[in-house]
């Protein structure tokens, strides 16, 4: 508050309080060197504002369709911001999310974000690796924007993948099994090392090193495979259980190639490439058009997520707008 009054009393605009706020004032003046800084200090002062500024990004990504009508291609596809005269645009992009914003709040959106906060042991925010040691010596690393919850017993060891990405090296033990559950999906060490990704309607399994046994929990396709050094599967889930399964072969150095910050994208799609990136922005990134479904084979830095969202737009002849900072689009020309 005594900030706040002495912004009043310098004649300066107080800085915003919530990521809301945040996401507003930064689209109204994405080119304000001072207004960044501030921002940068609001979001590493408390876990909890990255926290925040996670979700709400998550709720703007749903304005891609609002999008379609303010912003028109600028012929090029390199990195992007709006002139001057489009300030009116940014600020009718600003009203849509404060508008959305609202919404959310009045129906309770945020409530799975909070939710996941109470379930999790360990969590990550955007562009954060953590490496968490378990009492049995098993480490498991955890990709930016990823969660887990843990409960071991004298005869098992259970992980709750809630959110995003890890990494597991377990120390064996056939009295213990060591259980990896996203979802529908259980995956159970041999003796491995291993990735596991958890999307909205998939998980994806890949192994480095051993063996691991993937089932489908409460599946009516019974899936059930033992998957070695070089194996990923990924499975499709819905309300029923497993409902699609697609296996390929990968190099096993390419598993987790995350943890040195880069993407390998291998006969994958643009959708796949975006989502390894979106864990390291700082911001919403939108895809329009069908350019989520077109082909991408390439090796990515995710260190700087913009220089890895221009060279996939770069790869396939895409446009990318960078309508603020925080708000980057690519669309098919």
């Amino acid at each position: 508050m005594a900030t706040e009054q002495q912004d009043r009393a310098d004649g300066a605009i107080p800085s915003p309080r919530t990521a809301t706020e945040w996401l507003l004032a930064l689209n109204e003046a994405p080119d304000d060197v001072l207004l960044q800084r501030r921002f940068q200090a609001w979001l590493t002062d408390d876990p909890a504002h990255e926290r925040d500024w996670i979700s709400v990004n998550s709720m703007f990504d749903q304005l891609g369709s609002a999008l379609s009508s303010d912003t028109s291609p600028l012929g090029t596809s390199t990195v992007v911001s709006f002139p001057p005269d489009r300030r009116v645009k940014r600020r009718r992009l600003a009203l849509v999310a404060f508008g959305l914003a609202a919404a959310c709040v009045a129906v309770g959106v945020f409530s799975p974000e909070i939710l996941l906060r109470f379930r999790a042991d360990q969590m990550t925010g955007v562009a954060q690796q953590r490496e968490v040691t378990l009492a049995d010596g098993s480490t498991i690393r955890l990709a930016p924007s990823s969660a887990i919850a843990t409960h071991f017993t004298t005869g098992r060891r259970d992980v709750r993948l809630l959110r995003g990405e890890a990494f597991f090296q377990v120390v064996h033990d056939t009295k213990r099994p060591f259980v990896v559950t996203t979802g529908a999906v259980q995956t159970t060490d041999v003796g491995t090392a291993f990735d596991i990704r958890r999307n909205d309607a998939d998980t994806t399994v890949a192994v480095r090193e051993g063996a691991v046994q993937v089932e489908g929990n409460g599946s009516s396709r019974g899936l059930s495979e033992v998957l070695h050094a070089g194996d990923e599967i990924r499975v499709s889930t819905n309300e029923g259980g497993v409902s699609g399964v697609a296996r390929r072969h990968v190099e096993p150095e390419e598993v987790a190639l995350w943890t040195s910050a880069r993407a390998m994208v291998r006969d994958r799609t643009v959708g796949d490439a975006v989502d390894a990136i979106r864990p390291w922005f700082h911001g919403v990134i939108i895809l329009r058009g069908d350019i989520a479904r077109q082909p991408l084979t390439g090796v990515y830095n995710l260190s700087d997520p913009l220089e890895a969202l221009a060279a996939v737009a770069h790869a396939q002849g895409a446009a990318m707008y960078r309508i603020s900072p925080w708000i980057v689009v690519l669309s098919a020309r």
